[in-house]
């Protein structure tokens, strides 16, 4: 069984720790709003990724694969949503003015999951390629593969959103004048642009 999930695992640490939406909006979570007040957002990425996880087992995944154009919507919709979370970001304060901005809610972050790019689609690698029971000795089963892909993205999910937003939080030690914080949110609002522009140029 270790010559399945080890490999499994790693797959998934890559995938979660990587820089990615998640990741540049958890960093930008921890420097403008604190460990705290970004614990809804966390949890919102790694329960809503499980959740995720759960529907594309039940059967989304082969509508997904049945109909891609469902995944193109999801994917035009997740990048709309992006730009709006960068511009979010981009105009974000420090943590003492609750007035001006507000960090993102564990709904947002829940629900997200489900129109992020680069979410979705290493779900759906992962999935495809860990549940083949036919090629794999190790499971007996599509529900046995299913549970060890949740087992590995929890950990690798809480892992990734407790060091980015980590991150972040360290990065408030250091930038603190108005202009460093301008600038800080600045370049966290320009990587999250790239990011939805290299995840659609990258799949398509």
């Amino acid at each position: 069984m270790i010559e399945y999930f080890l490999p499994l695992q790693m797959l998934c640490i890559i995938q979660s720790g990587t820089p990615g939406p998640n990741n540049i909006m958890l960093t930008a979570s921890g420097k403008n709003f604190g460990y705290s007040r970004s614990i809804p957002h966390m949890l919102g990425v790694v329960l809503g990724f499980l959740s995720l996880l759960l529907v594309l087992s039940l059967g989304l995944i082969t509508v997904f694969n049945q109909y891609p154009i469902v995944q193109t919507i999801l994917r035009i919709l997740g990048s709309l949503y992006l730009l709006y979370l960068a511009y979010r970001i981009y105009f974000s304060v420090n943590t003492q003015d609750d007035t001006k901005s507000k960090p993102i809610t564990f709904l947002e972050s829940s629900l997200f999951q489900y129109v992020n790019p680069k979410g979705v689609m290493m779900a759906i690698t992962t999935i495809s390629i860990y549940t083949d029971h036919a090629n794999f000795e190790f499971i007996s089963s599509f529900n046995q593969g299913m549970s060890l892909i949740f087992l590995a993205f929890l950990i690798s999910n809480i892992l990734a959103v407790l060091t980015w937003t980590s991150i972040g939080v360290f990065f408030n030690n250091f930038v603190k004048s108005k202009k460093a914080i301008k600038i800080f949110n600045g370049t966290m609002a320009i990587l999250l642009v790239l990011t939805i522009i290299w995840i659609n140029f990258s799949i398509i």
